[in-house]
């Protein structure tokens, strides 16, 4: 399709917010999300007792994910530099929030299991102890 003699050329600074946008959401899903997806896994399968909300982890992550694409598309059709490199920069932010969610839905899901574990001990040592006496 040709241009229109109208439309102002993109400039570089879009291209290089663009790239450097797309590198950082890919090294963030790499280095932060998979390791963390993979601890979480092996810890709830060594701890099976933890209920971990995997449907909600799964649902906020693609949805984050979903959302960081969405900005990186904008920052594609934008024609200014400062407004592509603050849509660049906040799909990396996006995708960094996105993928430390697994960790504090795992630790909230640890504490409520240990706070309904917490009773039982002290029941158990109570009526254990007084067996005793």
């Amino acid at each position: 399709m040709p241009r229109s003699r109208f439309a102002r050329p993109r400039p570089r600074s879009v291209w290089f917010a663009l790239g450097t946008g797309v590198f950082a959401v890919i090294v963030i899903a790499v280095t932060v999300l998979l390791p963390l997806l993979g601890v979480i896994g092996a810890a709830s399968g060594a701890a099976w007792f933890v209920r971990v909300p995997f449907g909600t982890i799964t649902v906020v992550v693609i949805g984050g994910y979903l959302l960081s694409a969405g900005l990186l598309a904008l920052t594609a059709i934008s024609r200014r530099g400062p407004i592509a490199w603050i849509l660049a920069v906040a799909a990396a932010i996006a995708a960094l929030v996105v993928s430390l969610y697994p960790a504090i839905a795992a630790a909230i899901a640890g504490t409520e299991q240990a706070g309904d574990v917490i009773p039982f001990i002290t029941e158990l040592f109570t009526t254990g102890t007084s067996a005793l006496f």
